[in-house]
């Protein structure tokens, strides 16, 4: 099904639409479809995360402060990180804190937010979830506690592996 749409007209800075026109020639979209994966980012993902004065840094400086980090801080760190903010965006967004919710999360997480691409699997009445991302061993050590905790009121039970770029989980 798709979207229903909707006619505006709006009135842009000069140099905003001429930065609109170069980034929608550079990916072959036009600039409409360019603003409106604009406009649904911010509806999305900016605008309700503003509630949690979420920060946006480069990936190469996320990773920098990982390194830097010792796994025992790590670990806490996904652990605080999943078991706050994520709990009140899916009870505002939904109402409810369920398995399918936390995964409807974590995919806008994918889709908006850079921390990793999400993609998943359905087979045997399982889901298997797969969260890349470009932030090394311990990039993989604070996602696989973030998602741990995100789940963990919920009582999904949880099957982890993982590589150096990779958190792959599976849920019944």
């Amino acid at each position: 099904m798709r979207a229903k749409t909707a006619t505006a007209s709006f009135r842009l800075d000069e140099t905003a639409l001429n930065a609109l026109q170069e980034d929608a020639k550079k990916q072959n979209i036009s600039v409409n479809t360019l603003i409106n994966q604009l406009i649904l980012t911010y509806a999305n993902y900016d605008r309700p995360m503003k509630r949690f004065h979420m920060v946006k840094v480069a990936g190469s400086t996320f990773r920098h402060i990982l390194q830097a980090a010792k796994n025992e801080t790590i670990i806490e760190a996904g652990r605080l990180a999943g078991s706050d903010g994520p709990k009140a965006s899916i009870l505002a967004k939904s109402g409810e804190l369920t398995p399918e919710n936390a995964l409807i999360y974590l995919k806008t997480m994918g889709n908006y937010s850079a921390l990793f691409e999400y993609s998943e699997m359905i087979h045997g009445g399982k889901v298997s979830v797969t969260l890349t991302h470009d932030f090394g061993p311990k990039g993989s050590l604070f996602l696989q506690e973030y998602v741990r905790s995100i789940f963990e009121p919920i009582g999904g039970q949880l099957k982890f592996q993982g590589d150096e770029n990779a958190v792959l989980f599976e849920i019944e």
